[in-house]
């Protein structure tokens, strides 16, 4: 028996705990915002305003990432476009014309 007791006995799960890798200053921020707004029923017009440029500035950011990403692109569709122009479709419609004029 005192064989299989060593065996039986199993130590408990360990659970999970998860460590962040880097330290966001601004969640933060706006973590203890918004304990503030919830802790009291009126946010003080300098914490709103606070808010308010932060929500604001983080979008004008990601617009401007959004725009600046799509248009080397744009450029480059543009030349694939213009080369199968100049390449393909002009010359044959040259001929076509040149051939149907004589």
């Amino acid at each position: 028996m005192g064989l299989f007791s060593a065996f039986s006995k199993q130590r408990p799960p360990r659970g999970f705990n998860l460590q962040h890798r880097y330290y966001d200053e601004k969640k933060a921020r706006q973590a203890v915002l918004k304990a503030q707004r919830e802790g009291t029923e009126s946010i003080s017009s300098e914490a709103r305003r606070e808010q308010l440029r932060e929500t604001w500035a983080r979008k004008r950011m990601t617009a401007s990432i959004g725009k600046s990403k799509r248009n080397p692109l744009v450029w480059i569709l543009v030349a694939i476009i213009m080369a199968y122009l100049l390449f393909k479709v002009i010359p044959a419609g040259l001929t076509l014309y040149l051939g149907a004029s004589s």
